[in-house]
Protein backbone atom coordinates (compact mmCIF):
# COMPACT_ATOMS: atom_id res chain seq x y z
CA UNK A 1 0.00 0.00 0.00
CA UNK A 2 1.18 3.64 -0.99
CA UNK A 3 2.15 5.63 2.38
CA UNK A 4 0.97 9.11 2.67
CA UNK A 5 2.01 12.11 4.31
CA UNK A 6 0.20 15.80 3.95
CA UNK A 7 3.63 17.36 3.10
CA UNK A 8 6.71 15.40 1.52
CA UNK A 9 10.19 17.17 1.65
CA UNK A 10 12.50 15.42 -0.78
CA UNK A 11 16.00 16.30 0.69
CA UNK A 12 16.75 16.34 3.85
CA UNK A 13 19.45 19.31 3.48
CA UNK A 14 19.37 22.73 5.77
CA UNK A 15 16.56 23.87 2.93
CA UNK A 16 14.46 20.91 3.14
CA UNK A 17 14.75 20.73 7.19
CA UNK A 18 14.15 24.08 7.64
CA UNK A 19 11.31 24.03 5.26
CA UNK A 20 9.90 21.02 7.13
CA UNK A 21 11.00 22.36 10.70
CA UNK A 22 8.41 25.21 9.61
CA UNK A 23 5.43 23.33 8.86
CA UNK A 24 5.45 20.80 11.52
CA UNK A 25 3.50 22.69 13.94
CA UNK A 26 0.56 22.27 11.79
CA UNK A 27 1.26 19.79 8.89
CA UNK A 28 2.34 15.88 9.03
CA UNK A 29 5.73 16.16 7.66
CA UNK A 30 7.67 13.57 6.25
CA UNK A 31 11.01 14.17 4.65
CA UNK A 32 13.11 11.81 2.84
CA UNK A 33 16.67 11.60 1.52
CA UNK A 34 18.88 9.83 -0.92
CA UNK A 35 21.75 9.79 1.31
CA UNK A 36 22.52 7.76 4.53
CA UNK A 37 22.11 10.63 6.97
CA UNK A 38 20.91 13.97 6.69
CA UNK A 39 22.72 17.03 5.64
CA UNK A 40 25.43 14.86 3.46
CA UNK A 41 25.10 16.95 0.13
CA UNK A 42 25.71 20.88 -0.58
CA UNK A 43 25.20 21.43 3.25
CA UNK A 44 27.91 19.35 4.32
CA UNK A 45 30.26 20.90 1.45
CA UNK A 46 29.77 24.16 3.10
CA UNK A 47 32.04 26.75 4.23
CA UNK A 48 29.96 28.45 6.91
CA UNK A 49 30.36 31.98 5.97
CA UNK A 50 27.30 33.85 6.87
CA UNK A 51 27.21 36.63 4.15
CA UNK A 52 24.31 40.02 4.24
CA UNK A 53 26.59 41.81 1.74
CA UNK A 54 25.43 39.87 -1.61
CA UNK A 55 24.86 40.77 -4.59
CA UNK A 56 20.97 39.39 -5.31
CA UNK A 57 18.32 41.65 -3.19
CA UNK A 58 16.16 38.34 -2.56
CA UNK A 59 18.79 37.03 -1.09
CA UNK A 60 20.06 39.67 1.12
CA UNK A 61 16.43 39.64 2.43
CA UNK A 62 16.70 35.99 3.55
CA UNK A 63 19.77 36.32 4.81
CA UNK A 64 18.87 39.52 7.35
CA UNK A 65 16.05 37.42 8.51
CA UNK A 66 18.49 34.22 9.19
CA UNK A 67 21.03 36.12 11.01
CA UNK A 68 18.32 37.03 13.38
CA UNK A 69 17.62 33.61 13.88
CA UNK A 70 21.40 32.65 14.18
CA UNK A 71 21.38 34.81 16.93
CA UNK A 72 18.90 33.18 19.22
CA UNK A 73 18.17 30.16 17.43
CA UNK A 74 15.80 28.88 20.26
CA UNK A 75 15.58 25.83 22.54
CA UNK A 76 16.10 23.00 19.74
CA UNK A 77 19.32 24.42 19.51
CA UNK A 78 20.11 24.62 23.15
CA UNK A 79 23.55 23.55 24.12
CA UNK A 80 24.36 23.87 20.73
CA UNK A 81 27.41 26.17 19.06
CA UNK A 82 25.19 27.28 15.78
CA UNK A 83 27.43 30.32 15.23
CA UNK A 84 30.14 32.52 16.56
CA UNK A 85 30.31 36.22 15.49
CA UNK A 86 33.79 36.64 13.60
CA UNK A 87 33.20 40.07 11.44
CA UNK A 88 34.23 39.88 7.88
CA UNK A 89 35.99 41.99 5.68
CA UNK A 90 34.43 42.46 2.21
CA UNK A 91 37.34 43.70 -0.43
CA UNK A 92 37.33 45.15 -4.30
CA UNK A 93 40.24 44.97 -6.64
CA UNK A 94 39.02 45.62 -9.49
CA UNK A 95 35.20 47.52 -9.17
CA UNK A 96 35.10 50.31 -6.17
CA UNK A 97 31.28 50.52 -7.15
CA UNK A 98 30.35 46.78 -7.06
CA UNK A 99 28.35 45.82 -4.13
CA UNK A 100 27.13 49.54 -3.14
CA UNK A 101 23.42 48.87 -3.96
CA UNK A 102 23.57 45.94 -1.26
CA UNK A 103 25.52 48.18 1.07
CA UNK A 104 22.49 50.69 1.14
CA UNK A 105 20.27 47.81 1.38
CA UNK A 106 21.29 46.72 4.47
CA UNK A 107 22.47 49.33 6.06
CA UNK A 108 18.90 50.50 5.88
CA UNK A 109 18.47 47.19 8.11
CA UNK A 110 20.34 48.48 10.69
CA UNK A 111 23.50 46.24 9.68
CA UNK A 112 27.33 48.28 10.38
CA UNK A 113 29.32 48.46 7.00
CA UNK A 114 32.23 50.89 7.30
CA UNK A 115 34.53 51.71 4.80
CA UNK A 116 37.96 51.64 5.78
CA UNK A 117 41.18 52.48 3.97
CA UNK A 118 44.35 50.33 4.24
CA UNK A 119 45.53 50.68 7.43
CA UNK A 120 42.66 50.33 8.98
CA UNK A 121 41.85 46.91 6.85
CA UNK A 122 45.43 45.59 7.84
CA UNK A 123 45.19 46.13 11.43
CA UNK A 124 41.17 44.04 11.32
CA UNK A 125 42.41 41.59 8.95
CA UNK A 126 46.08 41.24 9.48
CA UNK A 127 46.03 38.57 6.13
CA UNK A 128 44.72 41.89 3.92
CA UNK A 129 48.30 43.33 4.44
CA UNK A 130 49.38 44.41 0.92
CA UNK A 131 46.37 43.51 -0.75
CA UNK A 132 45.97 45.86 -3.68
CA UNK A 133 42.31 46.55 -3.25
CA UNK A 134 40.16 49.88 -4.38
CA UNK A 135 37.64 49.26 -1.78
CA UNK A 136 37.21 47.82 1.37
CA UNK A 137 33.87 47.20 3.69
CA UNK A 138 34.40 45.90 7.10
CA UNK A 139 30.99 44.38 8.43
CA UNK A 140 32.10 44.03 12.53
CA UNK A 141 28.96 41.74 13.25
CA UNK A 142 28.87 39.05 10.60
CA UNK A 143 29.22 35.75 11.31
CA UNK A 144 30.45 32.01 10.91
CA UNK A 145 27.66 28.92 11.39
CA UNK A 146 28.53 25.75 11.91
CA UNK A 147 26.29 23.28 9.68
CA UNK A 148 26.37 20.58 11.55
CA UNK A 149 24.71 22.19 14.61
CA UNK A 150 22.19 23.83 12.39
CA UNK A 151 20.85 21.02 11.12
CA UNK A 152 20.70 19.07 15.04
CA UNK A 153 18.65 21.76 16.09
CA UNK A 154 16.04 21.42 13.02
CA UNK A 155 16.26 17.21 13.29
CA UNK A 156 16.07 17.74 17.39
CA UNK A 157 12.50 20.11 16.40
CA UNK A 158 11.49 17.48 13.50
CA UNK A 159 11.15 14.67 16.58
CA UNK A 160 9.76 16.90 19.20
CA UNK A 161 7.03 18.16 16.06
CA UNK A 162 6.08 14.43 15.38
CA UNK A 163 7.82 14.92 12.02
CA UNK A 164 9.93 11.97 10.35
CA UNK A 165 13.32 11.89 8.35
CA UNK A 166 13.85 8.82 6.29
CA UNK A 167 17.32 8.39 4.40
CA UNK A 168 18.44 6.03 2.11
CA UNK A 169 15.38 7.04 -0.21
CA UNK A 170 15.85 7.43 -3.52
CA UNK A 171 12.86 9.50 -5.20
CA UNK A 172 13.15 9.06 -8.99
CA UNK A 173 10.59 11.30 -10.13
CA UNK A 174 7.22 12.99 -9.04
CA UNK A 175 3.27 11.65 -9.42
CA UNK A 176 0.99 13.70 -11.34
CA UNK A 177 -2.71 13.92 -12.11
CA UNK A 178 -5.11 16.07 -13.83
CA UNK A 179 -1.72 18.82 -13.34
CA UNK A 180 -1.79 18.24 -9.67
CA UNK A 181 1.36 16.51 -7.87
CA UNK A 182 -0.21 13.73 -5.48
CA UNK A 183 3.35 12.30 -4.62
CA UNK A 184 6.76 10.65 -5.64
CA UNK A 185 8.30 7.46 -6.60
CA UNK A 186 10.84 6.23 -4.89
CA UNK A 187 13.14 3.01 -5.17
CA UNK A 188 11.06 1.62 -2.12
CA UNK A 189 7.99 2.23 -3.93
CA UNK A 190 5.10 4.85 -4.22
CA UNK A 191 4.36 7.78 -1.39
CA UNK A 192 1.52 9.86 -1.53
CA UNK A 193 1.48 13.38 -0.50
CA UNK A 194 -1.15 16.33 -0.94
CA UNK A 195 2.11 18.70 -1.30
CA UNK A 196 5.44 17.65 -2.14
CA UNK A 197 8.31 20.23 -1.53
CA UNK A 198 11.62 20.06 -3.96
CA UNK A 199 14.83 20.94 -1.92
CA UNK A 200 16.63 18.31 -3.45
CA UNK A 201 19.37 21.03 -4.47
CA UNK A 202 21.34 19.59 -7.54
CA UNK A 203 18.81 16.63 -8.51
CA UNK A 204 15.35 18.86 -7.62
CA UNK A 205 15.16 20.13 -11.43
CA UNK A 206 15.52 16.87 -12.79
CA UNK A 207 12.77 15.13 -10.72
CA UNK A 208 10.86 18.18 -12.03
CA UNK A 209 11.01 17.08 -15.23
CA UNK A 210 9.84 13.44 -14.47
CA UNK A 211 6.51 14.94 -15.03
CA UNK A 212 7.32 17.21 -18.23
CA UNK A 213 8.40 20.59 -16.21
CA UNK A 214 11.02 22.62 -16.93
CA UNK A 215 12.63 24.55 -14.39
CA UNK A 216 16.55 25.38 -15.17
CA UNK A 217 18.89 24.96 -12.66
CA UNK A 218 22.04 24.77 -12.79
CA UNK A 219 24.48 22.88 -10.18
CA UNK A 220 27.63 24.72 -10.24
CA UNK A 221 31.36 22.86 -8.91
CA UNK A 222 33.22 25.26 -6.85
CA UNK A 223 36.53 23.93 -4.89
CA UNK A 224 37.64 24.75 -1.55
CA UNK A 225 41.12 24.13 0.07
CA UNK A 226 42.44 23.60 3.71
CA UNK A 227 45.55 24.91 3.93
CA UNK A 228 49.20 24.59 6.17
CA UNK A 229 49.28 26.01 9.95
CA UNK A 230 49.54 29.68 9.41
CA UNK A 231 50.53 32.57 12.74
CA UNK A 232 47.80 34.73 10.95
CA UNK A 233 45.16 32.44 11.33
CA UNK A 234 43.55 32.93 15.04
CA UNK A 235 40.91 32.86 16.67
CA UNK A 236 39.44 36.44 16.31
CA UNK A 237 41.03 37.52 12.47
CA UNK A 238 38.08 37.18 10.25
CA UNK A 239 36.34 35.95 6.98
CA UNK A 240 37.75 37.95 4.05
CA UNK A 241 36.47 38.16 0.72
CA UNK A 242 37.44 39.82 -2.69
CA UNK A 243 34.58 39.56 -4.44
CA UNK A 244 35.09 40.67 -7.73
CA UNK A 245 38.38 38.70 -7.85
CA UNK A 246 36.83 36.02 -6.20
CA UNK A 247 38.47 34.66 -3.50
CA UNK A 248 38.03 34.22 -0.07
CA UNK A 249 39.82 32.79 3.24
CA UNK A 250 38.28 31.86 6.45
CA UNK A 251 40.21 30.79 9.33
CA UNK A 252 39.88 27.12 10.71
CA UNK A 253 42.21 24.93 12.87
CA UNK A 254 45.26 26.92 13.02
CA UNK A 255 45.41 27.02 8.95
CA UNK A 256 43.20 28.27 6.53
CA UNK A 257 39.76 27.36 4.40
CA UNK A 258 40.60 29.04 0.56
CA UNK A 259 38.74 29.51 -2.15
CA UNK A 260 39.11 30.64 -5.49
CA UNK A 261 35.77 31.04 -5.98
CA UNK A 262 35.96 28.90 -9.64
CA UNK A 263 32.61 27.53 -11.01
CA UNK A 264 32.52 25.00 -13.30
CA UNK A 265 28.89 23.68 -14.99
CA UNK A 266 28.42 19.88 -13.39
CA UNK A 267 25.06 18.03 -13.50
CA UNK A 268 24.73 15.32 -10.95
CA UNK A 269 24.36 11.73 -11.83
CA UNK A 270 21.77 10.18 -10.06
CA UNK A 271 21.96 8.90 -6.39
CA UNK A 272 24.20 10.18 -3.41
CA UNK A 273 27.52 11.54 -3.49
CA UNK A 274 28.13 15.45 -5.44
CA UNK A 275 31.25 15.53 -3.17
CA UNK A 276 34.33 15.66 -5.08
CA UNK A 277 38.16 16.09 -5.20
CA UNK A 278 40.27 19.78 -5.83
CA UNK A 279 42.76 18.83 -8.91
CA UNK A 280 46.24 20.08 -9.58
CA UNK A 281 44.61 23.55 -12.13
CA UNK A 282 42.38 24.36 -9.54
CA UNK A 283 44.93 24.31 -6.84
CA UNK A 284 47.39 26.33 -8.80
CA UNK A 285 44.67 28.88 -9.75
CA UNK A 286 44.17 29.53 -6.42
CA UNK A 287 48.07 30.29 -4.98
CA UNK A 288 48.25 32.74 -7.99
CA UNK A 289 45.02 34.86 -6.73
CA UNK A 290 46.51 34.55 -3.34
CA UNK A 291 49.92 35.66 -4.36
CA UNK A 292 48.22 38.40 -5.97
CA UNK A 293 45.54 39.64 -3.39
CA UNK A 294 46.46 38.91 -0.08
CA UNK A 295 50.46 38.25 -0.67
CA UNK A 296 50.75 38.31 3.53
CA UNK A 297 49.27 34.77 2.76
CA UNK A 298 51.51 33.71 -0.35
CA UNK A 299 53.67 30.97 1.65
CA UNK A 300 50.16 29.07 2.38
CA UNK A 301 50.01 25.63 0.78
CA UNK A 302 46.84 23.40 0.33
CA UNK A 303 47.04 20.35 2.57
CA UNK A 304 43.66 19.15 1.18
CA UNK A 305 40.22 19.77 0.14
CA UNK A 306 36.62 19.12 -1.91
CA UNK A 307 34.81 20.71 -4.24
CA UNK A 308 30.92 20.55 -3.69
CA UNK A 309 27.88 21.69 -6.35
CA UNK A 310 25.72 24.81 -5.48
CA UNK A 311 22.79 25.37 -7.79
CA UNK A 312 21.65 28.52 -9.52
CA UNK A 313 18.70 29.35 -11.37
CA UNK A 314 19.71 31.96 -14.41
CA UNK A 315 19.29 34.72 -12.40
CA UNK A 316 21.27 33.79 -9.53
CA UNK A 317 17.62 34.48 -7.48
CA UNK A 318 16.10 31.60 -5.33
CA UNK A 319 13.50 29.54 -6.62
CA UNK A 320 10.81 29.37 -3.83
CA UNK A 321 7.30 29.16 -3.19
CA UNK A 322 4.34 27.31 -5.21
CA UNK A 323 5.01 25.83 -8.78
CA UNK A 324 2.46 27.77 -10.81
CA UNK A 325 2.20 24.94 -13.68
CA UNK A 326 1.76 21.86 -11.16
CA UNK A 327 -0.62 22.33 -7.86
CA UNK A 328 0.61 20.77 -4.72
CA UNK A 329 4.52 21.23 -5.74
CA UNK A 330 6.17 23.72 -4.24
CA UNK A 331 10.02 24.51 -4.40
CA UNK A 332 13.01 25.18 -1.54
CA UNK A 333 15.87 25.39 -4.16
CA UNK A 334 18.26 27.55 -5.76
CA UNK A 335 19.84 28.89 -2.77
CA UNK A 336 23.07 28.71 -4.67
CA UNK A 337 25.79 27.84 -2.17
CA UNK A 338 24.03 30.29 0.43
CA UNK A 339 22.30 27.37 2.18
CA UNK A 340 24.19 28.36 5.48
CA UNK A 341 23.22 31.93 5.39
CA UNK A 342 19.48 31.72 4.15
CA UNK A 343 18.19 28.67 4.99
CA UNK A 344 15.78 29.64 8.27
CA UNK A 345 14.12 32.38 6.01
CA UNK A 346 13.79 30.02 3.15
CA UNK A 347 11.91 28.09 5.02
CA UNK A 348 9.73 30.32 6.70
CA UNK A 349 8.77 31.98 3.42
CA UNK A 350 7.65 28.64 1.66
CA UNK A 351 6.11 27.68 4.79
CA UNK A 352 3.85 31.11 5.43
CA UNK A 353 2.98 30.77 1.58
CA UNK A 354 1.37 27.60 2.35
CA UNK A 355 -0.38 28.46 4.91
CA UNK A 356 -1.75 31.64 2.71
CA UNK A 357 0.03 34.02 5.01
CA UNK A 358 2.31 37.26 3.92
CA UNK A 359 5.70 37.75 3.87
CA UNK A 360 6.83 41.48 4.39
CA UNK A 361 10.01 41.25 4.27
CA UNK A 362 10.21 39.15 0.95
CA UNK A 363 9.35 40.27 -2.58
CA UNK A 364 7.14 36.82 -3.82
CA UNK A 365 7.73 37.67 -7.46
CA UNK A 366 11.08 37.66 -7.55
CA UNK A 367 11.76 34.09 -6.03
CA UNK A 368 8.53 32.68 -8.24
CA UNK A 369 9.43 29.23 -9.60
CA UNK A 370 7.51 30.47 -12.61
CA UNK A 371 8.98 33.50 -13.16
CA UNK A 372 10.31 34.60 -16.63
CA UNK A 373 14.08 33.39 -16.99
CA UNK A 374 16.60 34.47 -19.80
CA UNK A 375 17.71 31.17 -22.35
CA UNK A 376 21.78 32.40 -21.23
CA UNK A 377 23.27 32.94 -18.17
CA UNK A 378 26.37 33.66 -16.95
CA UNK A 379 28.90 31.32 -14.88
CA UNK A 380 32.54 32.78 -13.71
CA UNK A 381 34.60 29.83 -14.18
CA UNK A 382 37.98 31.80 -12.56
CA UNK A 383 35.23 33.41 -9.83
CA UNK A 384 35.88 36.60 -11.53
CA UNK A 385 32.81 38.82 -11.73
CA UNK A 386 34.18 39.80 -15.08
CA UNK A 387 34.73 37.86 -17.91
CA UNK A 388 31.99 35.65 -17.57
CA UNK A 389 31.17 32.63 -19.59
CA UNK A 390 27.36 33.01 -21.39
CA UNK A 391 25.94 29.18 -21.61
CA UNK A 392 22.94 28.66 -23.56
CA UNK A 393 20.42 27.02 -21.31
CA UNK A 394 18.74 25.02 -24.39
CA UNK A 395 22.15 23.37 -24.74
CA UNK A 396 23.10 22.25 -21.04
CA UNK A 397 23.59 18.85 -20.62
CA UNK A 398 21.20 17.05 -18.35
CA UNK A 399 20.97 13.47 -16.64
CA UNK A 400 17.81 11.29 -17.94
CA UNK A 401 14.89 12.01 -15.66
CA UNK A 402 12.97 9.21 -14.26
CA UNK A 403 9.89 8.01 -16.44
CA UNK A 404 6.86 10.18 -15.48
CA UNK A 405 4.11 8.36 -13.43
CA UNK A 406 0.51 9.43 -14.04
CA UNK A 407 -2.00 8.03 -11.97
CA UNK A 408 -5.42 7.27 -13.22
Amino acid sequence: MAQRARVLVVGAGLAGCATAWHLAADHDVLVVDQGSAPGAEATAQNAGMVRRLGEDPAERALALRTVDFLAAPGPDWAGLVVSRRTGALLGLSQDRWHLHDAVAHVRAHGVTVDSVDAEEATRLAPALRGSPLQQRWWLPDERVADPHALMTGYLRGLRRMGAEVRCNVRVQGLRAVAGRVVGVDTDAGPMRADRVVLAAGAWSATLAQSVGLQRPLFPLRRTVLTTTTHPLSTADHPWCWIDDAGLYIRPENGGFWLSACDEALDPPRPGPGSRGSADDVTRARALDKLQRLMPALSDLRPTGGWTGLRTFAPDRCPMLGADPELRGLWWTAALGGFGVTCNYAAGEAVASWMRGDEVPWLHRDSVDPGRHLLRRFPIRPLGELHGPRLIDATRVPQRRPAPSKTDT
